[in-house]
């Protein structure tokens, strides 16, 4: 971890030591505030958020799990989404530097890893399941077999996996895993970076102004929103 006071030069919210004595009980169901949060984190309003499956430390959303068919019908297949704006700035980073082109490297000559990535993908299809189960949607046929994240064979959204890795927890996607070790030096799940992570002030976005809202405040995370490119651009589809 860099010293405190680079991170907070280039923008970084500092981070705050876990106290286990107050930390809040982690459930899963979504709160008045916890989808308040994430309309914040995310700069737009959420929808169709059924449970909370990764909270920091502090008891703040760290990933959302959407119901794998929305309100208006529509099959969603990525159920769990990243949200908290320092880790999506951090794991945008990655992409940036080209992580993904590499793990698609490793997936194609490395069998054991291609054979525990499908387990992930297996793993990502049951638990959404299970979702649609508890939130009373049940099966989705439109989306059967279709994971997120370029599972089973590909890497085309490490935001994807690194938000399936908090969900399941660690050993369940390897390359979730390795991407959550990958973005260390700035968000370690040991401690709180919430604190000026997003804009807390006035009323909670209420418009959708964009398909995904920004990745983080540019004046508190340190870098503008990540622009993504094309499969022609990066070979990855990102």
């Amino acid at each position: 971890m860099r010293p405190q006071t680079e991170q907070l030069e280039e923008g970084w919210p500092a981070p705050v030591e876990e106290n286990t004595a107050t930390a809040p009980e982690k459930s899963r169901q979504p709160s008045a505030h916890d989808l308040e949060v994430l309309s914040r984190q995310l700069g737009r309003p959420v929808r169709d958020v059924v449970e909370i499956p990764a909270r920091c430390v502090c008891g703040n959303p760290l990933v959302a799990a959407t119901a794998p068919r929305l309100s208006n019908g529509t099959p969603f297949p990525t159920t769990f989404y990243l949200t908290h704006p320092v880790i999506t700035s951090a794991v945008s980073r990655l992409e940036a530097a080209g992580l993904m082109n590499d793990m698609n490297e490793r997936l194609s000559a490395d069998e054991p890893l291609a054979a525990a990535y499908r387990a992930a993908h297996e793993d990502y299809l049951g638990a959404r399941a299970a979702i649609g189960e508890r939130s009373g949607i049940g099966a989705v046929p439109e989306i059967d077999g279709i994971s997120a994240g370029g599972m089973p064979t590909r890497v085309k959204c490490l935001h994807v996996l690194v938000g399936h890795s908090l969900a399941a927890g660690p050993g369940v996607n390897p390359l979730g895993d390795e991407a959550i070790a990958g973005i260390s030096e700035w968000w370690t799940p040991d401690r709180c970076y919430c604190d000026g992570a997003w804009d807390t002030a006035g009323e909670a976005p209420s418009k959708d102004l964009s398909r995904h809202g920004p990745q983080g405040r540019p004046e508190i995370v340190g870098r503008p929103a990540p622009v993504r490119k094309t499969a022609s651009a990066d070979g990855a589809g990102a």
